[in-house]
């Protein structure tokens, strides 16, 4: 009965301590796999000129696949192609849409570039704990999208070149991706513990600092669910003299639900709030323009 009673202690013990050791997340992508999300944003923007307020509202949806090539110690080659990339913008004096996977006429030359874009695969080295290393074919891959520069006149090639180069920066690229891999900790963690993360963002000529606080909430049924808190922070441009420049802080909160043997994203949802100015410049004349901006924002994992 005593050995009997002292077995029982020692399997309870054992049971307890197992329960409560420590996960190991990491990356453990099948080799070969096509995973494929969808990212969706709603964006509206509160701008005032010259004492009139007026809004902006954006919707984008992006699918981008990735697939591990290869993988040397915690090092993992990845490949990723931007399959669709669809936004709305709704102005006070304009409304346009764009879509990668809708083949653009002649004369839309920047549409065209957009097509190439989601036409052409990029391959990024990324780490099981999901720092971003760097890119592999980033030149090959940015050429193979500007050569349609040689179907652009003469007179508009220098205009559509420099619109080119702000989507095709290897800091906008490296924005794409990064923020689908940056949240793992670099230690095993217990649901409770909090870990930090920092990253840059880039889009459309704007920089941001994105400093990032991930929670362990808890394990559900295979998934591990965190909680994720950001303080956004522009940064001033390194340019001499910009035309357009922002000025701007905010907020976001996140719940990431990953899968515990591969650590990839399942499904994440964010909102954001931010607020500033934007300084633009033209013919010598500058305007300050208060700006608040409210977002929401999905990731879910299709395949």
């Amino acid at each position: 009965m005593k050995k009997t009673i002292a077995s029982a202690i020692i399997l309870l013990i054992c049971l307890s301590a197992s329960a409560q050791a420590p996960v190991n997340l990491k990356f453990k992508i099948k080799t070969g796999v096509m995973n494929q999300l969808k990212i969706t944003s709603k964006q509206n923007v509160q701008t005032t000129y010259n004492g009139t307020p007026f809004t902006t509202k954006a919707t984008t949806n992006i699918f981008i696949s990735y697939t591990l090539l290869s993988q040397d110690k915690d090092i993992m080659s990845i490949e990723f192609k931007f399959d669709t990339i669809q936004s709305k913008t709704v102005a006070p004096m304009m409304t346009k849409e764009t879509n990668s996977a809708i083949p653009a006429k002649s004369k839309e030359y920047l549409e065209r570039m957009l097509n190439r874009f989601s036409a052409n695969k990029v391959i990024a080295k990324i780490s099981t704990s999901g720092k971003f290393i760097g890119f592999v074919n980033y030149k090959p891959f940015r050429d193979n999208i500007l050569q349609l520069l040689d179907s652009v006149p003469d007179s508009k090639k220098e205009q559509i070149r420099k619109q080119s180069d702000v989507m095709l920066k290897e800091s906008a690229i490296q924005s794409m991706i990064e923020p689908l891999f940056a949240y793992l900790p670099e230690k095993p963690v217990n649901p409770g513990d909090k870990w930090d993360t920092t990253i840059k963002q880039s889009s459309g000529g704007i920089s941001l600092m994105l400093f990032n606080t991930f929670a362990f909430d808890k394990l559900e049924n295979g998934t591990v669910v965190l909680s994720q808190i950001t303080e956004t922070e522009s940064i001033p441009s390194n340019e001499p003299n910009p035309a357009m420049s922002m000025d701007i802080k905010g907020k976001s909160t996140s719940k990431l639900v990953i899968d515990l043997m591969t650590g990839a994203i399942l499904n994440s949802s964010a909102t954001t709030h931010s607020e500033g100015n934007m300084k633009v410049k033209n013919q010598g004349n500058e305007m300050l323009m208060p700006m608040v901006i409210d977002s929401e924002s999905e990731i879910n994992k299709i395949r």
